[in-house]
């Protein structure tokens, strides 16, 4: 299970809640007015924050009712990819950024929808807007977004002797505060292979990208490939741990058990993490190696083709994206919200120093991670190649000609 790209949801395994009944436009021609909505779903917390949401709609919007289908992460894209492929699907569709473009042929376009009711893109966060955009085309109105950030052990830095890091923080710094841990007998870094983490560490360091801006692949990128030398020079170093291809979890959780000062995680994880350590927690920028960058994510809800009542899913979804709906959830401890007038309550409650001044920094540089057909099979061929060239056995131009071996072009 992948555990920290379910952007906004605090996953469990435990209450997990199976698909109800199914809507498209079937249900909807039965009873005007009513929408089904399709929503990764871990447990009975997550049900109840969005019933919240769902009734909001039918406050801002009387005769609109919207009707919940849960389902835990992994099932939910299952189920979602037959939905859409019959003729059975939901009205409202939640969708993730990196995996939008793999579900254009069942979602609607919402631009002219969006033009002819006036609502006003710009109180959007842009690159939340553009994550969710594919060939130029908006697929879904945003709810959260957010960069790709450094969380790091205030008290083991301290203890280090090493100066807590700021929103300018280079590879040089990072480096030389991994020589003043290793003296210490601690670990600065835990290393990842998971994608999107991976990427941004690679973006940040060399501008390395296994996609282009427009989403097609250049697998064997070569400064790619040397950021993965870079990582094992750090494992080399003692500056970072070996990476596990097998657990998703391990750098997350040898950040939280103090194996290792610092990691990499979103927005999406900062508040979960602060309520989960017992130590001073913070974030920063990645360290940069050229130009200061990070990839961003999010997720929102898109309107699927055969919804037959587009007008009132749109309504719906404005009011599940609007400032008031997004305030709340950020109040509540939620993901960072993609309307910018809500993020003031998100940050406010985070009680964390700089988080501000970091978020404004890393976002001021942050794309999103375009999405392609093989971003998924990208994935997880990361994890079961990128280990050898971080941990040593490889070099990073050997490990990403063996993925591109595995990847038709696209």
């Amino acid at each position: 299970m992948k555990r920290r790209l379910m952007f906004g949801v605090a996953v469990a395994a435990a209450a997990a809640l199976t698909l109800a009944g199914c809507s498209g436009s079937g249900d909807s021609k039965k009873e005007a007015g009513s929408l089904t909505w399709a929503m990764w779903i871990a447990g009975q917390e997550d049900q109840n924050a969005w019933q919240k949401v769902a009734d909001q709609v039918t406050t801002d919007n009387p005769g609109v009712k919207v009707t919940i289908q849960g389902a835990p992460w992994n099932d939910y894209w299952t189920k979602i990819s037959t939905q859409l492929s019959s003729n059975n699907a939901p009205c409202i569709v939640s969708m993730q950024s990196l995996r939008v473009s793999n579900y254009t042929e069942g979602l609607l376009p919402l631009d002219e929808l969006v033009k002819k009711s006036g609502l006003n893109l710009d109180e959007y966060d842009r690159s939340a807007l553009d994550g969710l955009t594919v060939d130029g085309k908006l697929y879904a109105l945003p709810y959260d977004t957010g960069p790709m950030l450094l969380f790091y052990n205030k008290d083991m830095f301290r203890e280090a002797g090493v100066e807590l890091p700021t929103p300018d923080w280079s590879v040089d710094q990072f480096e030389a505060a991994g020589e003043k841990f290793k003296a210490k007998g601690k670990t600065l870094f835990a290393s990842t292979v998971e994608d999107l983490y991976l990427e941004s560490q690679m973006l940040a360091y060399n501008g390395g990208k296994l996609l282009k801006s427009d989403g097609s692949l250049d697998i064997e990128n070569p400064e790619f490939a040397k950021g993965l030398d870079w990582l094992n020079s750090l494992v080399k170093k003692g500056y970072a741990t070996q990476a596990s291809g097998a657990d998703s979890s391990a750098d997350d959780n040898a950040f939280v058990n103090g194996d290792a000062a610092s990691y990499i995680d979103g927005a999406f994880s900062l508040l979960g993490q602060k309520a989960k350590v017992k130590f001073d927690l913070g974030v920063a920028t990645l360290p940069a190696g050229t130009t200061p960058a990070t990839y961003s994510a999010g997720s929102g809800f898109g309107i699927s083709k055969q919804c037959d009542q587009p007008e009132d899913a749109l309504k719906a979804i404005t009011t599940m994206t609007g400032e008031k709906v997004l305030t709340e959830l950020a109040s509540a401890g939620r993901a960072f919200p993609a309307r910018t007038a809500a993020q003031p309550a998100w940050f406010a409650n985070t009680g964390l120093d700089g988080v501000e001044e970091t978020f404004a920094a890393a976002q001021k540089s942050a794309i999103p991670l375009p999405g392609n057909p093989a971003s998924e099979q990208i994935n997880q061929l990361l994890a079961q190649y990128a280990i050898q060239a971080i941990n040593g056995q490889s070099t990073g131009a050997e490990v990403l000609k063996q993925i591109a071996a595995q990847i038709p072009s696209k």
